[in-house]
């Protein structure tokens, strides 16, 4: 299993050629970051001494305590398809492809709307497009202002954390049935704007992103209420 130690050397020459990444703990980061998290992940494997890079794109305004992958891809090693820690040409070959290949991705997802954009596409990720799970498109949907969509995902959460039969799942939604739900129902901007600056924070710091993460607005507090 590789180490935290390997990673931060093997991926000296990708922070050196690139002055907007910076590098927590297995994670390479694109800076800066705010709403949407990118990044590069250099995962450890059941596989003594190999790298598993894997890069992807989250939001961190839904409680979360890791970097998740369903928005993104495995970096593989065009021959023989592993990284090998032992091999001295690995660090240089995973930076390059991780530059040819993840960042060029990752570069453009700046905003909200621009990962809506990304990650709703069933052809790019027909497992995992947002909006399959509701459970995270509200969040999306009223970092947006887009109230209307939010409230109808609200209705159904309320009766999932009733009566869903997988314990995860009322879980979920009881969150959201006692944080979101209310406020969408009394129309209360500021207090929604709050309880998602309030997660994104906590989030941050459970990734351990303090010194990176840039608090900023939220569409909805740039509209005008209507």
């Amino acid at each position: 299993m590789t180490t935290v130690s390997q990673v931060k050397k093997a991926v000296q020459p990708l922070l050196q050629r690139n002055q907007d990444l910076a590098l927590v703990g297995r994670l390479v980061v694109l800076k800066p970051v705010h709403h949407i998290l990118r990044g590069v992940f250099i995962c450890s494997s059941s596989i003594p001494d190999e790298f598993m890079p894997t890069w992807a794109v989250i939001f961190l305004f839904e409680p979360r305590t890791s970097f998740s992958f369903n928005w993104g891809d495995r970096l593989y090693n065009p021959s023989p398809g592993f990284w090998d820690v032992k091999n001295p040409a690995t660090p240089d070959e995973m930076c390059a492809r991780i530059e040819r290949v993840a960042l060029p991705i990752l570069r453009p997802i700046q905003t909200i709307n621009d990962f809506v954009a990304f990650t709703t596409s069933k052809e790019r990720f027909p497992h995992e497009y947002l909006g399959l799970d509701i459970h995270r498109k509200i969040y999306v949907d009223v970092a947006r202002g887009d109230f209307e969509s939010a409230r109808h995902i609200c209705a159904e959460a309320i009766d999932a954390a009733k009566t869903s039969k997988v314990a995860w799942v009322r879980e979920v939604f009881d969150r959201i049935a006692k944080t979101i739900c209310p406020l969408l129902a009394a129309n209360d901007r500021a207090g929604l704007a709050r309880l998602l600056h309030d997660i994104e924070a906590q989030s941050a710091k459970d990734l351990k992103l303090e010194k990176l993460w840039e608090p900023t607005p939220f569409p909805l507090e740039l509209q005008t209420a209507g």
